[in-house]
């Protein structure tokens, strides 16, 4: 039976102890509450962008992720960004055990197995970052093992800030402004999953293609970006640019018509009818005939089909749709 001090809720509403273990499996996890022990939990979710923002209170249980074949097939495309507020979190893994107190951070990918344990009143903020977005910008995104930042870092103390804020604006700023939180957040994950004594990373022209991706994230929207624009800003030759991004298989225009347009999938998923011309502005078209063509191009519908298959399937990916779509017009 649940008591006052075992009081739990999911996203504002009471929740009975089992309705918690069930609802946390829905979300790819294994949850087991101490049999002796207990104490008020909750778990509050918002979304910033491609960014799921957890806000979550945890007290005596632990959490590993579900390996068996009933998985969420989507359980291993993201990465966890867990920074502890208050009290105490252990995570077991390859027979090691971590604690992390207040001010640490934790990446940690569900791919492979781990144990969360809370054997007090513990509090976080937890990022949910899908890996294609860290791949997009040029980032490590897998992790055997948890990735344990720094604290003591400036960097990563400033970043655990910006995480912190981000959190701490759910239900309070606009969805449209969490979008850009969300994006800017990506955008620092180099300083925690980055790491910066790899020879890798050493490489000059690593190190640009991280930052013209990053460039291109933050300015997708902007009509004007160019080759010129991007290699001006940083500080950087025209050549040496196209080089670096053309080794890895992309030119930059190319790569950010990419980006705008995969953007653009995105918020037309969400998008209210009639809307085609914003979110063309959005993904910096000058034109929402423009914007048409290229979508059409790239997907095989317009977009505004293409929000109203999105709306009809629920949310389904799009790669799926953009497939199945090219075969009905093949």
């Amino acid at each position: 039976m649940d008591t006052g001090f075992d009081e739990k809720s999911w996203d504002g509403a009471p929740v009975g102890r089992h309705a918690w273990i069930n609802t946390i499996s829905m979300h790819g996890m294994l949850c087991r509450l101490d049999a002796y022990r207990s104490g008020a939990s909750a778990f509050n979710t918002a979304r910033a962008g491609q960014t799921d923002i957890m806000n979550g209170d945890f007290a005596w249980q632990s959490v590993s992720p579900i390996t068996h074949r009933d998985t969420p097939r989507w359980n291993g495309e993201h990465l966890f960004v867990k920074v502890v507020k208050s009290g105490v979190m252990s995570v077991e893994q390859r027979g090691q055990t971590t604690r992390f107190g207040p001010g640490h951070i934790a990446v940690i990918d569900p791919l492979h197995t781990f144990n969360e344990s809370f054997c007090e009143p513990t509090r976080l903020t937890i990022l949910r970052i899908p890996k294609s977005a860290l791949r997009e910008r040029g980032l490590r995104y897998r992790f055997p093992m948890a990735c344990c930042p720094d604290p003591a870092s400036p960097d990563v103390a400033a970043v655990r800030e910006f995480v912190l804020h981000l959190g701490s604006q759910t239900g309070k700023a606009s969805d449209a402004l969490l979008v850009r939180l969300g994006d800017q957040c990506l955008d620092l994950m180099d300083v925690l999953v980055n790491n910066r004594h790899g020879a890798a990373n050493g490489r000059a022209s690593a190190a640009t293609v991280l930052r013209a991706k990053q460039l291109i994230a933050r300015r997708i929207g902007d009509p004007e970006l160019s080759v010129i624009r991007i290699a001006a800003e940083l500080n950087i030759s025209i050549s040496c640019l196209t080089r670096a991004l053309k080794a890895s298989g992309v030119s930059p225009m190319r790569y950010a018509w990419s980006m705008r347009l995969e953007h653009a999938t995105r918020l037309l998923a969400g998008a209210p009818q009639g809307a085609i011309q914003e979110v063309a502005y959005q993904c910096g078209f000058a034109s929402a005939a423009h914007f048409s063509r290229a979508f059409k191009e790239r997907y095989g519908m317009t977009p505004r089909e293409y929000a109203a298959h999105q709306r009809t399937a629920h949310g389904d990916a799009p790669e799926p749709m953009q497939d199945a779509q090219r075969t009905e017009t093949a």
